[in-house]
């Protein structure tokens, strides 16, 4: 089995970089609920507030639930372990995997690339900043069924093509200076 694991820095930063971040929100909040009954305009800072609290918190609950931060991994099976819920562990028979989608298999390389199971209905996530985290979605994508292969391949098949296309564009588009 290969293990694949995030560095010590992405686990602290994925794990409780919310903490600091809401209590310095929520002493904003605090202040400009109180200001908010001198001045009217203080209400815009307050919804803000309270709506940037409620965006981050809600992103890192669903990351404690999603993101493994050890995979363990063969050609057969996937075990995650690691979870915020340190008593959290989940087998995935690769050949149970029904949808890998997201992230730079999608265009998007900033984003996780998310990975179901259908006989569990289990999701994994799985971040970009994990240490050889290509290797880990090729030795998935090799080892799931045709079709799901397929579908990615077919993806970003489309996603290159859009892109050509948009380079072409941009190269016709630039017009050489004329000489005067």
């Amino acid at each position: 089995m290969i293990t694949f694991k995030y560095s010590l820095i992405s686990k602290i930063i994925y794990r409780y970089a919310n903490i600091p971040a809401t209590i310095f929100l929520l002493l904003y909040l605090v202040s400009s609920f109180a200001y908010m009954f001198k001045e009217w305009y203080y209400f815009f800072p307050f919804m803000l507030n309270l709506l940037i609290i409620i965006v981050l918190n809600r992103y890192y609950f669903r990351s404690y639930k999603l993101f493994p931060y050890r995979i363990d991994i063969n050609t057969e099976k996937m075990i995650c372990s690691d979870y915020f819920n340190g008593k959290k562990r989940v087998e995935i028979n690769l050949q149970d995997i029904d949808l890998v989608e997201g992230g730079s298999l999608y265009g998007s390389p900033a984003k996780p690339i998310l990975v179901h199971d259908s006989a569990s209905d289990t999701v994994i996530g799985i971040s970009p900043h994990m240490k050889d985290h290509n290797k880990l979605i090729t030795i998935i994508l090799s080892n799931v069924k045709e079709e799901v292969y397929n579908s990615v391949l077919s993806v970003a098949q489309e996603i290159n093509d859009a892109n050509k296309e948009l380079l072409s564009k941009n190269k016709k588009s630039k017009k050489k200076p004329t000489k005067i």
